[in-house]
């Protein structure tokens, strides 16, 4: 049984565990490997894809215990931080913080609101919000609450599109799913993967 949830908090033996989730999400194919980041005194790590934003990334009441941070390189290379939280005396996963880039400018920043529409760079937004369908989809995946079963957390809502040099970053939040009556778990991998070649083509 892999459900996301492990006895110990030892990151080196529960960070291939986390990678096999990863691998089941994102299929045979892509090369991943993973680096484990201690929390520093402002509760996020140093490589943290979320260190320049301030956010409630983990819930309020959690403890970060440490960060597993996955380099996936396929078709569209990608970051994920997987954040990994007490539960008694083990771990279970927390918050998982997605990042890659797209081929597409934006002029400004964009951001997906609580209200489920995206604000910011007036271009770039009126083009995401005039699709329904993307809407949804970002609506999903960008959760305020979730999580595990038994261990739903509330967290801010992050899905951030961010100009970059020769194109853009989008960085997107989401919480983990317990998935076969709580004997397995999704990251949300493909999902994520969806969501960005939606946006890319909709910029």
């Amino acid at each position: 049984m892999n459900n996301g949830a492990y006895m110990g908090q030892d990151g080196q033996t529960v960070a291939p565990k986390v990678q096999e989730l990863l691998a089941k999400d994102l299929g045979a194919g892509p090369s991943v490997s993973f680096t484990i980041e201690s929390v520093g005194v402002e509760g996020i790590t140093a490589k943290s894809i979320l260190k320049d934003m301030s956010t409630t990334f983990f819930g309020g009441k959690a403890k970060l215990l440490f960060t597993i941070h996955f380099d996936i390189n396929q078709s569209r290379a990608m970051q994920l931080d997987a954040h990994m939280i007490q539960q008694g005396a083990g771990c279970a996963l927390g918050s998982l913080a997605y990042a890659t880039t797209v081929g597409k400018r934006v002029a400004g920043p964009v951001s997906l609101g609580d209200d489920g529409k995206f604000m910011g760079d007036a271009e770039a937004a009126g083009k995401l919000n005039a699709r329904k369908d993307l809407l949804k989809k970002c609506d999903a995946f960008a959760v305020k609450k979730g999580g595990l079963a038994g261990l739903e957390l509330k967290i801010d809502r992050i899905l951030k599109i961010i100009p970059r040099e020769n194109g853009a970053q989008v960085v997107a939040v989401t919480m983990p799913v317990s998935k076969s009556m709580g004997f397995s778990a999704s990251l949300g991998a493909k999902e994520f993967l969806e969501m960005v070649a939606l946006l890319e083509t909709t910029l």
